[in-house]
């Protein structure tokens, strides 16, 4: 098992705020010292640039990070391919520096999707081979963390020799592979628990065939969660919720993301089975519509978090 401690994460809601406070940025410094003060190891925050409209998330993390002090700042998940790659490095080892080592960098490919095509069109970029585009950008933001290149020396340095820990957002065979053999850590959407097992023997044994210590390898899980007083309001809001989020109701989401609807007693059943199928760190999106009650609902699920 890893030997990374039990943790759970926030995650900001970047996007939300678009949908449902006028673009209040400032909800999510507000929302991300609560967490702390409430007692959450970690906030993240998302990447969209025309897909999924939200703030740009290094800016806001620069924010976070200056709004705190303790908790974790992580990216759920970054898109590399939106920036170049020399911009990217001196982006992170810049905010790595402003959050004084804090920083998890959760990365990406963007999901087959419309809307990502459309995204990268936009910016003048081919959307065939993004795992490969991905994978040699991070590279090249590791050689310069590391001045690896010859002819460019950058500064600042991230705070960490060899920069921060990158996690790896995906659960296809061939990402699984590369989390067990490239990445710091593994972040999926897996829509089940036995999904999730699944996966988290295939990134161990990658590891191991690779020579690396499968211990070292943080283990995540990104869990969209709704919370109501009975089954049935809190379906309501997740369907609600998915259908502003990404245009499709909860159940087509559901197929390929965790989703639950519940109370918080099953909340805190379905966060074990996570954690008992491998998940050591729990990045939690709050499906709130409206934003309402957020920061104390935030506080609640932290408890059944704690409990599962």
């Amino acid at each position: 098992m890893s030997k990374e401690p039990a943790a759970t994460g926030l995650l900001l809601p970047s996007r939300e705020v678009l949908l449902w406070a006028n673009s209040d940025l400032a909800f999510l410094i507000k929302a991300a010292r609560q967490a702390e003060q409430d007692g959450y190891d970690s906030v993240w925050v998302g990447d969209s640039l025309l897909a999924r409209p939200r703030g740009e998330p290094l800016t806001l993390l620069a924010a976070v990070a200056g709004a705190t002090s303790r908790v974790t700042l992580g990216t759920a998940v970054l898109l590399p391919l939106l920036r170049h790659p020399l911009s990217l490095a001196h982006g992170l080892a810049t905010l790595d520096r402003i959050a004084n080592g804090r920083l998890i960098v959760g990365v990406g490919p963007g999901a087959e999707l419309p809307g990502t095509h459309a995204e990268l069109t936009a910016l003048g970029l081919a959307s065939e081979r993004r795992v490969g585009t991905m994978l040699s950008a991070v590279e090249r933001v590791r050689r310069l963390w590391r001045s690896e290149e010859a002819g460019i020396e950058l500064q600042p340095r991230p705070l960490r020799p060899g920069g921060p820990p990158i996690w790896l957002g995906g659960s296809g065979p061939r990402m699984l592979r590369l989390a067990g053999t490239t990445f710091d850590g593994w972040l999926p959407f897996s829509p089940t628990p036995a999904e999730y097992a699944s996966g988290f023997r295939a990134v161990r044994e990658a590891a191991e065939a690779a020579g690396r210590d499968p211990n070292a390898i943080a283990t995540g899980a990104y869990l969209t969660v709704a919370v109501a007083d009975d089954q049935r309001e809190a379906a309501g809001m997740l369907d609600t919720y998915m259908r502003a989020y990404y245009g499709v109701p909860a159940e087509v989401m559901a197929r390929a993301q965790a989703c639950h609807a519940g109370t918080l007693e099953s909340a805190s059943e379905w966060f074990a089975s996570y954690r008992d199928a491998g998940a050591r760190h729990l990045v939690v999106r709050l499906a709130r519509p409206d934003l309402s009650d957020y920061n104390d609902t935030a506080r609640r699920l932290l408890g059944a978090a704690r409990n599962a």
